[in-house]
């Protein structure tokens, strides 16, 4: 939402004006305004939702979740219907004006306690499903400047700009002037642009972000920002060409998430992709598994080359089976919501502990490339703090993650990453990746002759 800058000096006005009917009283008359019916209140004008809060069972037991809620916006019309970002109905006031019940007499019904209204605020208490579970909220709205309307273009591109103004972390790191590109882009849009055009020009503005975990999926095509490993060398010749190394191969296991194996008789091997995604306890039985079979090695190439990202407690569960002791690895800020791009919580410590039946203590080498990204960088965060593992080969991707998904009204879903990760020296690595201990890349000349030069040089490390 935008605000008009004037807003202050026209409070200021209305403060002023008691003060001058107290010396004028004569010539000033009261210019208070009668009580508008509450049903013309909710009518006036479109409301969007500014804070949600689910409610404790004792007082100060409440828990803001505005910054995980998604934005609603409501219009209510005179003739008893609405209309939202999430669905259309009917409404009325009952029990003398002081509840809203929506959507009469449907398995839907909702009844929404009116707790204040005026031209400027709407204040309730509902009930509503969260996590499957009925759940008291209490939901703040005030006036929304934009017609609600679920497939108007301009409701659309208003509500993805919001959305991200409020809510995006890396405007201030990346020095990104989002009003400048609302003033581009907002012009484009009118009541007459279609969806293909629209789609185009939400990307082409999205695009400015130059982040990983950005995306907007439609039914006219999906936008994601893929310069963070399109503009820079593979350095991965492919799981195929590297188990070529292994002298001993004892193939898959975690659902086929890990192919392990030994390089030489005191080398191991361990490769973990293409993603982290699956389930925990076979992840964890899987992970138990190789480190048995590796136990009397003296180091293990662990690469994670490629390997896209997915779930944090999956990369946990392979990185606490290296752990020595529990050590902060990381540090996470997240992103107050508010039009302030620079208001963040205070930095939280992440830590790992161990875990498992077994741990491998002796040296590791971690192989990364550009394509390591998202929570496989979490899992280089939890790494590189261990002092028996090196990272060897390309700097990762660069992508700090944890989006929000959301839904557009007109039900197109968007990322939005909502907070900033750290390392352990409290660095930022969005946009930038974590650089290796040992820097390599394989040439062409490598390629040509089949080499993988950086397991080899991996190799050589732990020998």
């Amino acid at each position: 939402m935008r605000i008009s800058r004037s807003l202050p000096r026209i409070v200021q006005a209305f403060i002023a004006l008691p003060l001058l009917c107290a010396f004028f009283l004569p010539a000033c008359e009261s210019t208070t305004e009668p009580t508008l019916p509450r049903w013309e209140l909710l009518t006036n004008t479109p409301w969007r939702s500014q804070k949600v809060v689910v409610l404790g069972p004792l007082q100060g037991q409440s828990t803001d979740i505005t910054s995980s809620f998604p934005a609603l916006t409501i219009a209510f019309g005179k003739e008893g219907t609405y209309a939202s970002s999430v669905q259309n109905g009917t409404w009325e006031l009952i029990e003398n004006d002081t509840k809203i019940l929506f959507d009469k007499g449907l398995v839907s019904q909702t009844t929404a306690e009116i707790v204040e209204l005026d031209p400027t605020r709407l204040r309730t208490k509902l009930t509503l499903p969260l996590n499957n579970q009925p759940t008291p909220l209490e939901m703040t709205f005030t006036p929304s400047e934009t017609p609600i309307t679920g497939n108007a273009p301009e409701l659309n591109f208003e509500t993805l700009w919001n959305e991200y103004n409020t809510r995006y972390s890396f405007f201030g790191l990346k020095k990104i002037n989002w009003d400048s590109l609302y003033s581009v882009y907002r012009p484009q849009v009118t009541s007459m642009t279609g969806d293909p055009t629209l789609f185009q020009i939400m990307a082409s503005m999205l695009d400015h972000l130059k982040d990983g975990h950005v995306n907007l999926i439609t039914p006219f095509g999906s936008y994601a920002y893929r310069g963070w490993y399109s503009n820079y060398p593979t350095n991965f010749p492919g799981l195929s060409a590297t188990a070529r190394y292994l002298t001993t191969d004892y193939g898959t296991t975690a659902g086929g998430a890990m192919r392990y194996g030994k390089i030489s008789t005191d080398i191991g091997y361990l490769y973990v992709g293409p993603n982290f995604t699956g389930d925990q306890n076979t992840w964890s039985q899987g992970i138990d598994r190789v480190i048995d079979s590796l136990k009397n090695m003296n180091g293990i190439i662990l690469d994670i080359r490629n390997n896209g990202g997915g779930s944090d407690a999956l990369a946990r569960i392979v990185a606490s089976r290296f752990a020595d002791q529990v050590r902060v690895f990381s540090y996470i800020a997240w992103k107050n919501q508010g039009p302030n791009h620079n208001d963040f919580t205070d930095m939280q410590p992440l830590t790992l502990e161990p875990a498992g039946v077994r741990r491998f203590l002796k040296p590791v080498a971690l192989l990364t490339n550009r394509r390591t990204f998202s929570s496989a960088e979490e899992a280089v965060l939890m790494m590189r703090v261990m002092p028996h593992v090196t990272v060897v080969g390309d700097t990762t991707g660069g992508g700090s993650w944890n989006p929000m998904i959301l839904q557009l009204p007109n039900s197109w879903t968007y990322w939005v990453p909502r907070w900033i990760m750290y390392t352990a020296e409290q660095t930022t690595y969005e946009g930038t990746g974590l650089f290796p201990d040992i820097p390599l890349w394989i040439t062409p000349a490598d390629s040509a002759a089949g080499r993988d030069a950086i397991l080899e040089r991996a190799l050589q490390h732990l020998r």
